[in-house]
């Protein structure tokens, strides 16, 4: 097996996407072998989570022990605040320029030309209509404070801890007050599917309010009895990017350019997450917009300590706790 340093490319995905990226990047590099006579040495992780052998490459110090390309998804470990001082702030990274598609907005785009994000997994809301009754409806993240809704908002998650990315957005515009308040809201953190499995059918187990992956929302089987909300302030958003080292940029660029392509961005749009190519359709709402952490943001705290720091706060006011204790 190639040490990480001598990978070209090193694509990882998100799971939900997995299958049909390694489907459609196997063909395109039959496709290069065939118009050119060359190749690429590459690794795309067969599996989710385990069984990677490259995983901790983000722990590299030189980056001549970095592949040339990586691709990844979500706020992980290319994220890290040790990345970032190890490899992100030595400059050896370039962003690919690339059109960005009109229903997007140009603070995707990394101002420090280091990451390139190629498509976004959006989080959206979803309304329960048989449950939601009076209350008001949600029309930003921010109403998902609002005490009226306790014990009536269900998050990606589990039994024991949610989902960090809505915490992270929550607590940079409303501080730990707004974490404390999302405490009381809260009343359960499941999987997208059991979600979109759930709402509408009148079970107990539900909850009038739903945050959820646009992906799972969309194929709810009661569309009859949801309401999709996309918020006023935007859709949560999750990156699927890339980084490319500078130094072998000029010979990778073939894979930087499929990976930012319109071919690769209309099936990740068919995924439901919309593609930063200009060229793809991503069929999303009018004035559909992207809520953004921020890439000044991102490169000025520790994400991991945040996410600790979060998830800790939130465990302390979450309500769920105390009804389990009094159920025991």
């Amino acid at each position: 097996m190639p040490s990480a340093g001598d990978l070209d490319f090193l694509g990882m995905t998100i799971c939900l996407m997995r299958q049909r990226f390694q489907a459609c990047f196997d063909d395109w590099m039959t496709d290069y072998r065939e118009e050119t006579g060359g190749s690429f040495n590459c690794y795309l992780p067969r599996n989710c989570g385990s069984g990677n052998p490259y995983r901790n490459v983000w722990l590299a110090e030189n980056v001549r022990d970095f592949p040339g390309i990586v691709s990844g998804c979500g706020f992980s470990d290319f994220f890290r605040a040790e990345f970032r001082d190890n490899l992100l702030k030595k400059n050896v990274f370039q962003s690919v320029d690339m059109p960005i598609n009109a229903s997007l907005s140009q603070e995707l785009i990394d101002p420090f030309g280091a990451y390139t994000l190629y498509g976004i997994y959006p989080y959206v809301m979803m309304i329960d209509e048989t449950r939601i009754g009076s209350l008001p409806r949600p029309r930003e993240w921010a109403d998902l404070m609002n005490p009226v809704y306790e014990n009536n908002v269900i998050v990606i998650g589990s039994t024991e801890k949610v989902s960090e990315l809505l915490l992270m957005y929550t607590h940079k515009e409303h501080g730990d007050e707004g974490i404390r308040r999302l405490g009381v809201t809260i009343k359960d953190g499941w999987h997208g599917s059991k979600m979109a499995k759930t709402a509408g059918s009148g079970s107990t187990e539900g909850a009038a309010i739903y945050v959820l992956p646009l992906g799972f929302a969309r194929y709810s089987p009661r569309p009859d009895k949801v309401t999709i909300v996309w918020p006023e302030d935007g859709a949560i958003s999750n990156p699927l990017f890339m980084l490319v080292r500078k130094d072998r940029y000029r010979d990778l660029e073939p894979i930087a350019r499929y990976m930012t392509g319109p071919q690769l961005g209309r099936e990740v749009a068919a995924c439901s997450f919309p593609a930063l190519n200009a060229e793809v359709d991503n069929g999303l709402p009018p004035h559909a917009k992207m809520k953004w952490l921020g890439w000044e943001y991102l490169r000025s705290v520790d994400l991991q300590q945040l996410k600790g720091h979060t998830q800790s706060l939130f465990q302390q006011n979450w309500k769920r706790n105390s009804r389990v204790e009094i159920s025991k």
